[in-house]
């Protein structure tokens, strides 16, 4: 017999969704059941949570509602060693990097030494882990992740005449990123009225110029004068199709340029900024970081093992993360021990043994409990991470 521990539920509006159960306590939840058409419901209680807040969270909810965990005792302190959440990129983010696990390490026990307050503007290090990120296209994606190569970036200086950018080619001992990182106000300046005049005849839609006068476009009247466009046109520009995925590496600039996406990352806070940000940008830091190199991007496989579900890799065998897509119909998601459930697009109820959730868009649910099954039905795009 399946030990449900417990189904969480979160909701953008938490406090409505607690008072509909509690004014609704004789029939919402009776026995762990709720009325499908009815008010969205969880056992126990309908809570918001966000990984570092679980111990808290389930400590609440095993107080309020104790009949509804038959083991809470068994519940690690922090068992979803991930983060999942929807990203919209209606603005830009800024580009940024996760450090690699001997940086990582290094960078927060050399800021405690130094007494950096964990939360100072100036700290580069929250804690002592590498973070990994793979991102799901939900909507066309548009990603700048790594650094082109040497032949790419001449390419583009070639063919749309960017003075800055052939002459930091010139120096070999670096790659243009660390010269960029350096440059002075008034240099930033020039290097982007350059590019403005240079991009601006750029009438392809296809290709490395047409690539970087995109991104130009793009980024011009958002971020201006900002050091980060001339970063960005360095970088790769991945293009991915719904359902299409790709991993960044931690140690790999990364910024999301438009598109919406489903986010599953390690539970790291350590992100070094590089541009298109008015945050605090450590250069000395960064340089160091980055020294000769950075791992690039890849793409990740996705593999059909049902009809409507798909499985993509994630950055540890331990780890599980599945895409699942119904239009009126049902699925089935293999829930283990820690499952993390995300409406993506549309709704669906969710079923675990007697117990069933309204997942509207946006809204997520947490599994914790043997492994066993769920349940979905309704029309939505849903992904399901779990750990074992």
């Amino acid at each position: 017999m399946t030990a449900v521990y417990g189904v969480v539920r979160e909701t953008h509006n938490p406090s409505a969704a607690v008072n509909a159960l509690k004014g609704d306590a004789g029939t919402a939840v009776q026995h762990g059941k709720d009325d499908r058409h009815s008010a969205p419901s969880a056992t126990g209680a309908v809570i918001a949570w966000d990984p570092d807040d679980l111990p808290g969270a389930l400590d609440r909810l095993i107080a309020a509602h104790p009949r509804h965990f038959t083991a809470p005792e068994a519940l690690p302190v922090r068992p979803i060693p991930f983060r999942m959440h929807l990203m919209d990129a209606d603005v830009p983010k800024s580009i940024q990097l996760h450090p690699q696990p001997d940086q990582a390490l290094a960078g927060y026990v050399r800021e405690q030494t130094r007494g950096v307050p964990l939360g100072a503007g100036n700290r580069n290090y929250k804690d002592r882990y590498a973070k990994f990120e793979v991102a799901v296209a939900i909507t066309p994606l548009r990603v700048l992740s790594g650094q082109r190569t040497r032949e790419e970036l001449r390419t583009i200086a070639d063919g749309v005449d960017l003075p800055w950018l052939h002459a930091l080619l010139t120096f070999r001992h670096e790659m243009p990123v660390h010269a960029l990182l350096r440059m002075e106000p008034s240099e930033v300046a020039r290097a982007l009225r350059e590019t403005e005049a240079a991009l601006a005849a750029v009438t392809e839609t296809e290709g490395l110029a047409a690539d970087a006068a995109a991104v130009f476009r793009r980024l011009a009247p958002l971020f201006p004068g900002d050091r980060g466009i001339l970063i960005a046109i360095c970088m790769n520009l991945i293009k991915l199709a719904p359902g299409q995925a790709m991993v960044t590496p931690a140690g790999c600039l990364h910024s999301y340029l438009s598109g919406q996406a489903m986010v599953v990352m390690g539970l790291s806070h350590n992100a070094l900024k590089a541009g298109l940000t008015k945050d605090y940008v450590d250069i000395a830091e960064l340089q160091q970081i980055l020294g000769s190199g950075q791992p690039g991007p890849a793409p990740l496989e996705v593999a059909r093992i049902t009809e409507c579900q798909e499985r993509i890799p994630l950055w540890s065998d331990d780890l599980d993360l599945r895409r699942t897509v119904i239009d009126g119909g049902t699925a089935s998601i293999p829930l283990e021990r820690f499952t993390v459930v995300l409406a993506a697009l549309g709704g669906a109820v969710v079923t675990v043994g007697d117990v069933s959730t309204f997942l509207e868009q946006g809204a997520s649910m947490l599994y914790l409990g043997d492994p066993t099954t769920a349940d979905v039905e309704g029309s939505a795009q849903l992904f399901s991470a779990s750990a074992r």
